[in-house]
């Protein structure tokens, strides 16, 4: 029977090519070796971004012109263009650059995960440009968000511009935009799959490669379930933070109470309210009866 089941679903088109359990078997652990390198893209470059954004953020609140206009022009233009064109026009713009072949000759020499030196730097540098634009408005957003107050306070106690950023105004931006930012990570890791269109050996790319020799779009499902293994609990992470953050700040944070601890709660009963207003009543009669004597 069970064998009968198997045997009908690889051969139903549709359960055949994304869900055949031989092709999945296969192509597991070629994609499992290519996850450190997705993840060594997404991590690395996403942390190369925070002081780059925090930069562009001073520079952008910059009371010099011509230095916020031409941060302005730098966030519009990465942020107003797909990662997949910037992907492009850098990979194959850069061995147009002056002395840029003789310098990546001994980089090719320098090997991690099968993969070169030079790819490496031409990916973390574009995954850097482009998180650091996001992270710059991220970072701005969450500085003017703090009262000018908090900032007023420390230089009446004796802060400089700087130590008052650095101590008063910055470790309260961190904690209200870092759920944001880990979203913002999540964004960055999926985006690391928009490799494959260069011949990066992320996991897309390894999938690609399987499918194109096996025939068979399974190890597409494989990759899938390697990007939800560390998207979905990231996303249930933040939104937890988020909670938390909007529960300390006062609100419920979106929370729904559990069953059981609606099952605790009795409503209110009707004898009880009667009661309430029969004591307020009596009580604004003697206000009133004493006012009068």
């Amino acid at each position: 029977m069970f064998q009968a089941f198997i045997h009908w679903w690889e051969n139903y088109p549709i359960t055949g090519i994304f869900f055949n359990f031989h092709y999945i078997g296969q192509a597991f652990l070629p994609i499992l070796k290519c996850l450190p390198v997705s993840l060594l893209l997404g991590v690395i470059g996403f942390v190369l971004g925070i002081p780059g954004g925090l930069l562009v953020s001073f520079m952008k609140m910059s009371k010099v012109k011509p230095l916020r206009w031409l941060m302005t022009a730098y966030i519009d233009v990465v942020r107003g263009t797909p990662m997949f064109l910037q992907i492009l026009i850098i990979y194959f713009g850069f061995p147009f650059i002056p002395g840029y072949k003789a310098l990546q000759m001994p980089l090719k020499q320098i090997v991690f995960f099968q993969i070169d030196l030079t790819i490496w730097l031409r990916a973390l540098f574009i995954i850097f440009i482009n998180t650091a634009a996001y992270q710059a408005e991220i970072f701005r957003a969450g500085i003017q968000s703090i009262p000018k107050g908090q900032n007023e306070a420390a230089r009446s106690l004796g802060m400089g511009k700087w130590q008052t950023m650095g101590f008063v105004i910055l470790p309260q931006t961190i904690r209200r935009i870092l759920p944001t930012m880990l979203s913002e990570f999540i964004l960055v890791f999926k985006d690391t799959s928009l490799f494959a269109a260069v011949s990066v050996f992320e996991m897309v790319m390894q999938a690609k490669v399987i499918a194109a020799a096996t025939y068979n779009q399974s190890a597409l499902i494989v990759t899938a379930f390697f990007y939800l293994l560390i998207t979905i609990p990231l996303g249930r992470f933040v939104a937890r933070m988020e909670n938390k953050l909007a529960e300390q700040d006062g609100g419920d944070g979106g929370a729904v109470a559990s069953p059981r601890a609606k099952r605790g709660k009795r409503p209110p009963r009707l004898d009880d309210t009667v009661g309430d207003s029969a004591h307020v009543v009596s009580h604004r009669e003697n206000v009133l009866n004493s006012e009068v004597s």
